[in-house]
This record gives structure tokens, C-alpha cells and sequence, in this order.
């Protein structure tokens, strides 16, 4: 990865963008939906630049210093773009050159925006039509007030925090909250369900946890050959309970806040201790195996009482065998044979 994704918050901070085209237009279209202070310095405007009144038409003519204390610059001057880059970059500036990635400190992704929700796209330059069509994508699996839920959520924060501890507790809120019958009441327009629906969730994190063990066997390396269910696990787990056979690709799919214990994936291991000690103390466990999901494990497990499920992996697919279909010879053979 060559360029690490940010969120930067623009509050109220300067930004410089330097021409007054199209292509700047299309820039500050995007700083348009930021609070960001925005100055524009170009010989002429585009229209549609010179009627929004949050744009600051501080210059006709470009220097260095004009540059000062600006969160961000962008140029979208071809004649200017190398200038006003080494200069940004004299400065400590990010600095993006529209269209010239070779000469910028930032690119600008392709954004899905479903403010506050944002996700970001980037193809390091390298792809922009792969970068348009997964925004696309995504863009439409989406709903449109995704954003309102967000903020929904954010007014419930303190109320969670005073009543449901940290770790899995609360992330189990937060993701029934999100994924759950919440969330359809709230995009339906549904207030009273939705109000309901919030109350039994923090009604049944009154309780105390349960642990919980998810015995996950793997047919394959191949992260792709994972279940559905098997990847929601990993990203639900507090602890993971592994061989040391698991590919390392596998386990970039779990929580990176997780507990990672690794065993040998042999009888009598550790693995059983690890398990019941962690789900008794109300965790979700996911046991993760390179082979068959161990019996004296889940026998174990399950004289203690603790609730547990296995989730297999799709196995690899076995090479296509060769089928030697009869040629005319053979046939001729046979018959001949037949009739003798």
C-alpha cells in the first residue's frame, strides 16, 4: 500500500484551490460538503464557482505565500501544477495535482457519501474506471438514509456507555443495532418500532453475557472458500483460538483487536483450556482449525455448559478428472472381441 487512506477533518481550516475551471469546480463540489474555508485563486471563474458564496475569490494571480496555513491544496492549473506542487511541498502542504499523481503528495478517492457514513475507494491511480465501478457498486447497496441511522446512533452513544461495558457486549449492541430489526424500523420510517426496538436491545444487555464458542474448520487456504457465516464469526470474536496451520491470510479477516492465541493443533494442546476458560468468562470464542473441528474439544465445551456451534468451510475444489472416452479403434476391438 502506497498511499495510506485518511479522514482528515476540515472544520473550519483553510483550504487552497488554485485554477478556476472545470476541473476545479469539480474539487470544490467535493470541499463543498466539508466545512472547510474554501479560496480559490485563478485569473477567472467558472460560473457556477462565482456564484457560491462559500467560495473565496482571494487572487488573480498565484505566489507561494498564498499558500500559508492551508489544510489542503489543489491545483487544477496545467501550466501552474508543478509550481504550485513544489511549492505545497516546501511547505509541508498535501498537495493534489489534478490528473498528475506523479507530482502529488494526495489523490483523491472515488466517494460513496451517505453523510456521516463515507467510504472511500482508491485504486492508487492506477484503475480509476475499477475505482467508478466498485462506487457504483456500493453506492447501491447502500440506502440513502444509512446516514440518519448513523446519526441516530450517535445521540444513543453516552446512554451505552454508562449501561453496557466495553468489548463484545457492546459491539453486539452496536451491531444489532446496525444489522438488525432496529435498523429495518428506522429506513421504514417505523418511529415506534424503532423506539421498541431500541429498548429491547439495552433490556437484554441488562443480562449477563453468555459465552459463547464458534468452532470454525477450514477446507482450504484460500480465504475466498470462508462462509458468510464463518467470516461474521471472526469479525464478532473476542478471542480466536487457531493452529499454527491457519494461513495468516485467513486471520487478517478477524477484528484486529481480537486475542489471537495460536496452538499446535495437536490432542491435549492447550486449545480446551483456552476455550473454557474464555467462554466462561462470557466471551465469543472462535476455534479455528486447519482440519476436522476437534470431538474432545466440543465435548469438552459442552459438559461445561457452554453453548457452542461448528461452522464448516467450503472444501477446495478437487482438480477435474481426466474421463478416457472409447476412440473408434477401441470400439472395433471390442466388437470383434464380441463376436469371436
Amino acid at each position: 500500500m502506497r498511499y495510506f487512506p485518511i479522514f482528515i477533518d476540515l472544520q473550519d481550516r483553510p483550504v487552497t484551490v488554485v485554477g478556476g475551471s472545470e476541473e476545479a469546480l469539480r474539487k470544490v463540489r467535493l470541499l463543498l460538503k466539508t466545512g472547510a474555508v474554501i479560496n480559490v485563486i485563478a485569473p477567472s471563474l467558472h460560473d457556477e464557482l462565482a456564484s457560491e458564496p462559500r467560495v473565496n475569490w482571494i487572487a488573480r494571480g498565484y505566489h507561494a505565500a498564498m499558500l500559508d496555513g492551508a489544510a489542503l491544496v489543489y491545483s487544477a492549473d496545467a501550466i501552474l501544477n508543478e509550481r504550485v506542487a513544489e511549492d505545497a511541498k516546501a511547505l509541508g502542504i498535501p498537495v493534489n495535482a489534478v490528473d498528475n499523481p506523479d507530482i502529488s503528495s494526495f489523490i483523491v478517492p472515488s466517494i460513496v457519501d451517505r453523510d456521516p457514513v463515507v467510504v472511500a475507494i482508491g485504486t492508487e491511480g492506477t484503475a480509476p474506471i475499477l475505482g467508478q465501478g466498485l462506487r457504483a457498486r456500493i453506492d447501491a447497496m447502500l440506502p440513502q438514509a444509512l446516514g440518519e441511522l448513523a446519526t441516530a446512533a450517535a445521540a444513543l452513544r453516552d446512554r451505552v456507555a454508562e449501561n453496557i461495558p466495553p468489548g463484545s457486549r457492546r459491539r453486539g449492541f452496536w451491531y444489532r443495532f446496525f444489522f438488525g430489526d432496529v435498523r429495518e424500523a428506522f429506513l421504514a420510517g417505523e418511529s415506534c418500532n424503532y423506539l421498541a426496538g431500541v429498548e429491547n436491545l439495552f433490556a437484554a444487555e441488562a443480562q449477563a453475557p453468555q459465552g459463547r464458542v464458534a468452532f470454525v474448520s477450514l477446507g482450504s487456504d484460500d480465504p475466498e472458500l470462508l462462509t458468510i457465516k464463518a467470516q461474521r464469526k471472526l469479525q464478532e470474536a473476542d478471542v480466536i483460538v487457531h493452529d499454527h496451520a491457519v494461513p495468516q491470510a485467513i486471520l487478517e479477516l478477524a477484528r484486529r483487536d481480537a486475542v489471537r492465541v495460536a496452538v499446535k493443533g495437536e490432542l491435549y494442546d492447550g486449545a480446551t483450556d483456552v476455550l473454557l476458560a474464555d467462554a466462561g468468562a462470557g466471551k465469543l470464542v472462535v476455534r479455528l482449525t486447519a482440519g476436522e473441528v476437534s470431538l474432545e474439544e466440543t465435548v469438552s465445551v459442552a459438559a461445561e455448559g457452554i453453548s457452542f456451534e461448528t461452522i464448516p468451510s467450503v472444501a477446495a475444489p478437487r482438480p477435474a478428472e481426466v474421463i478416457a472416452f472409447p476412440v473408434r479403434e477401441d470400439i472395433r476391438e471390442e466388437l470383434l472381441r464380441a463376436a469371436s
